[in-house]
């Protein structure tokens, strides 16, 4: 059975059900999975694997045994785990904890012995390159959205440069693609995305909207995901559509929480909005069946980031959701069709997709375009994808 050992940093976490889809999909393809981290949440492990966790490794309590000691012991214990020029293995802008988490992860995957190393997200990449280039275990570096969009413009990309020759970096939207392969020196691979239609299941929809709309947030509280769009979007909704009895509930956590409860009370919505905090996979799966519209309302950060691709859309309409969503980063390329695309950054804009969405057909009527659009991301196509780079990878180091 083929060792595969994946980096994740907080793990597992509600808003990167990519992650836990990841390691369930390899493991079964017959993969012996184990799982790298940089802090571990037990409880969540738990309602993410029940019975069946992966072998998990905390990176954070290692670094923090080397962070701890004296200046001079701790570049002993680097030259003795990472070698005598660990310096140069690290990019130029490593602070302390990227060489005490490299050097954790060299421990690691000398104990785990790997045969391929996935890191998910460009910096945990730079965590592990020094374990693959010791080592020789194959990285691939899966690249999700800040990593290449506001990370690595704020570099200039230099610190990709420590990535390994042979390393592989995963783009799993057209847009991603094309910005890696401008700017990075390693293979590029687009693997599709996929979606577990079991945890994501559509529910029969009704053919009319009828008199109450439950309008839903998914993703972490913070201000790119646009939250306080949303709540301006409800009150410009119930002024102009006082006939429809419409709600707004955020499932997710983030530090934004308590600013955004101020804003629906200020905008005199607060008995329209729910927060639900950050919620298992399973759960936020039946609250989008219970949902009537996804909100997607990203908006473009000053640092650059945009929506990569947005795990939310893809969920959303394999859950047969109508989408109402900010036309910027990849959103376009994962809605599509089969929803409405409004410019970002307007509250305005956005109560007028939703309402431009009720108008042109009902519930039942866009979760059969949903539906169509999410067979395009078949968890098993997916799968094949990563198996097949996986596999190629490693099969190039034996060779």
């Amino acid at each position: 059975m083929a060792r595969l050992l994946v980096i994740a940093g907080e793990f597992p976490v509600a808003s990167e059900t990519f992650v836990v889809g990841h390691i369930q999909g390899m493991r079964s393809r017959g993969f012996d999975v184990a799982v790298a981290c940089i802090t571990l949440h037990r409880d969540a492990l738990a309602q993410a694997f029940g019975d069946s966790p992966p072998q998990v490794f905390e990176l954070g309590p290692r670094a923090e045994k080397l962070l701890k000691r004296p200046g001079l012991l701790r570049r002993r214990a680097y030259r003795r785990i990472l070698g005598a020029q660990w310096q140069s293995m690290l990019p130029a802008t490593a602070g302390n904890n990227l060489p005490a988490r490299a050097a954790a992860l060299v421990e690691v995957a000398s104990e785990f012995k790997p045969e391929a190393i996935h890191a998910h997200f460009g910096p945990l990449g730079l965590i592990a390159a020094p374990a693959s280039k010791l080592l020789g275990i194959p990285l691939l570096v899966n690249f999700r959205g800040y990593d290449f969009l506001s990370y690595a413009p704020q570099t200039r990309w230099q610190d990709y440069a420590s990535f390994p020759h042979d390393a592989v970096a995963v783009a799993h939207t057209a847009y991603c693609e094309g910005v890696l392969r401008k700017h990075l020196k390693i293979a590029v691979r687009y693997v599709r995305r996929g979606v577990n239609r079991q945890r994501f299941a559509a529910a029969p929809r009704r053919a009319a909207w009828g008199n109450a709309v439950r309008l839903l947030v998914v993703g972490r509280l913070t201000p790119g995901k646009g939250q306080h769009i949303a709540i301006d979007a409800l009150r410009l909704l119930r002024r102009h559509m006082p006939q429809t009895s419409f709600t707004l509930t955020f499932a997710g956590g983030g530090e934004t929480g308590e600013e955004l409860a101020r804003h629906a009370g200020l905008q005199g919505v607060s008995d329209r909005v729910q927060q639900l905090g950050a919620l298992s996979h399973d759960a936020v799966g039946q609250h989008m069946r219970e949902a009537d519209i996804l909100l997607i309302p990203s908006v473009p950060r000053a640092n650059g980031w945009v929506e990569n691709f947005c795990t939310v859309a893809s969920e959303g309409l394999a859950s047969g959701l109508c989408i109402v969503a900010s036309n910027q980063g990849g959103i376009p390329e994962a809605v599509n069709e089969a929803g409405i695309l409004v410019p970002a950054a307007s509250a305005f804009e956005l109560a007028r997709g939703v309402q431009h969405a009720m108008q042109q057909q009902g519930p039942a009527a866009w979760a059969a375009q949903a539906q169509a659009k999410a067979e395009t991301y078949n968890e098993s196509w997916m799968l094949d994808d990563y198996e097949s780079v996986t596999r190629e990878v490693m099969q190039r180091q034996r060779g």
